[in-house]
């Protein structure tokens, strides 16, 4: 008897429950995240949004709180996507050469299989409105890479007078030159490999000074 009533109940439950894509939140997200992708920030309105989604302007002031908050949460959602692929931040058993090599190759490929946060990427470079929430902060991802930069420090493969955050900036800069700029040089795979492998043997000699 106890059985039959927890299989009812259940049930029940189920019934109530809202597939992910019926979810109010998650009309909003997909709605602003399609928006904010193709017209950038300033481009896109809460009421553009809440027309896309299908929901009641005031909803999307309940759930994000406000459009900057928003264009945030969209960011960290398709950000969320690519940390499912791959441990982001290689070990630092490997060598300093080896560790920055997969680092920036899969950095690289983050990209490549995220073409939504380049273009919301882009779209902040001329958009001011938009806020400076896009990039490397100090979150716990942003911590891991200046871990293994203190670690490499501290085995003799980075000079302990380089800030940590300007090396992580200096390899930022590569990663966001491979994978963003327009570049007729870096035009094929191979072009891109043999630049890969120059800025990282450049990185190595440099950093030891």
């Amino acid at each position: 008897m106890n059985s039959k009533f927890n299989h009812l109940f259940k049930m029940a439950i189920a019934r109530k429950m809202k597939l992910p894509e019926e979810k109010t939140d998650y009309k909003i997200l997909a709605s602003a995240r399609e928006l904010f992708v193709e017209h950038g920030f300033s481009g896109t309105s809460m009421g553009k949004i809440a027309m896309k989604a299908n929901v009641n302007h005031s909803l999307i002031f309940h759930h994000f709180g406000n459009k900057q908050k928003l264009w945030q949460a969209v960011k960290d959602n398709i950000i969320e996507e690519g940390k499912k692929l791959y441990e982001y931040v290689p070990e630092t058993q490997l060598s300093f050469a080896d560790f920055l090599q997969v680092l920036i190759k899969r950095a690289t490929d983050f990209y490549k299989n995220n073409p939504d946060i380049v273009r919301m990427i882009n779209w902040q470079r001329v958009d001011v409105a938009a806020g400076d929430i896009i990039g490397l902060n100090l979150s716990p991802e942003s911590k891991q890479w200046l871990a293994a930069c203190k670690h490499y420090q501290s085995k003799g493969a980075i000079n302990p007078k380089h800030k940590p955050e300007n090396v992580v900036t200096m390899i930022l800069a590569v990663i966001s030159s491979l994978s963003m700029d327009p570049n007729n040089f870096l035009n094929d795979e191979k072009a891109k490999e043999d630049y890969m492998t120059f800025c990282v043997n450049t990185l190595v000699n440099a950093l030891k000074v």
